[in-house]
C-alpha cells in the first residue's frame, strides 16, 4: 500500500529520531491521536516501524543505517566524546578501533599524536591516518561493507586475535534497560567481542540516544567495560562512567 504524504513525513521524522511518541506526532501534524494511530498501525503492518510504549520506533532492520547517516546523528555529542577520548590515549599505545561513526571522531582528534599503533576494521579510521607517518595502521582483510565503511567476516576475528592491544575502543548500536551493549547484526557483535577479548582495557563510546534505540544482538554488559564515555545521565554509580 502506498504511503500518504503524512505517513511519509512520519517515517522521515522517525528515521531522524529513532523513536517518537503518538502525542508528539499528533501535535506536530495538528490531527487527533486516533488519526496518528491509524497511520502508525499501517507503518507497523508494513514493517517500517515497531510499537513501543506510547509510540513507535525503528525496527531492527532499519536501525542499522548507513555510516553517513549515523555520523550526522548526535554529531555534536559524538564530537565531544571523540575529543575527550583522544585526550586519554597515551602516545605509543596500541589501540584497536572498531566500527562506527563515534570511533571515527576519535581518530580525527588523534591526527597530531607523535606515536600510535592502530589496528582496525574501520575504513574511515584507516583513511584518516593513511598519510600520517606517526601512526602505524594495521587494516584487516575481509568483506567490505560500503554503506557502513567497515570490513567484516571471520578473517576479522582472526586478525584481531593476533594482537593484544592496550586499549580497545568500540561503539554500539544500542543499550538495553538492563545495561547491555547491543549490536544490530551477529557479525558486528562478534567483531566487537573479539576487540574486547584482545584488549587490556575496553572503552565504550555511547551517546545518550543509544538508550532509546533497539538492536537485537548482545555484546556485553556495561560492567564489562573499563570506561564508558557518554552524556547519558543517571547511570548506576558503580559503572566506570566518564561523563561528557
Amino acid at each position: 500500500m502506498e504511503l500518504t504524504l503524512r505517513q511519509q513525513e512520519i517515517l522521515g521524522y522517525l528515521k531522524q529520531h529513532s523513536d517518537v511518541q503518538i502525542d508528539e506526532l499528533s501535535v506536530m501534524f495538528s490531527v487527533t491521536t486516533q488519526t496518528i494511530r491509524r497511520d502508525v498501525n499501517l507503518l507497523c503492518e508494513q514493517g517500517l516501524a515497531r510499537r513501543v510504549h506510547g509510540g513507535i520506533s525503528l525496527p531492527a532492520n532499519l536501525t542499522n543505517t548507513t555510516y553517513q547517516f549515523r555520523r550526522e546523528v548526535e554529531s555534536d555529542v559524538k564530537i565531544a566524546i571523540g575529543q575527550e577520548v583522544a585526550k586519554q590515549i597515551p602516545e605509543g599505545a596500541t589501540v584497536i578501533m572498531g566500527i562506527g561513526s563515534s570511533v571515527t571522531y576519535v581518530a580525527e582528534f588523534l591526527t597530531g599524536i607523535k606515536a600510535l599503533r592502530v589496528i582496525t576494521n574501520n575504513l574511515q579510521v584507516a583513511r584518516i591516518f593513511e598519510n600520517n607517518p606517526n601512526v602505524e595502521v594495521y587494516l584487516c582483510g575481509g568483506l567490505i561493507r560500503c554503506d557502513h565503511q567497515d570490513v567484516v567476516g571471520h578473517s576479522v576475528l582472526k586478525f584481531f586475535g593476533d594482537f593484544e592491544a592496550d586499549i580497545g575502543i568500540v561503539g554500539c548500536g544500542s543499550v538495553t534497560p538492563n545495561l547491555s551493549a547491543m549490536e544490530h547484526e551477529p557479525q558486528e557483535a562478534e567483531i566487537t567481542k573479539a576487540i574486547l577479548v584482545n584488549s587490556r582495557q575496553n572503552w565504550l563510546l555511547a551517546d545518550a540516544s543509544k538508550w532509546g534505540r533497539f538492536a537485537s544482538v548482545k555484546v556485553a554488559n556495561l560492567t564489562s567495560f573499563s570506561r564508558i564515555y557518554t552524556n547519558k545521565a543517571g547511570l548506576p554509580v558503580d559503572l566506570p562512567v566518564y561523563p561528557v
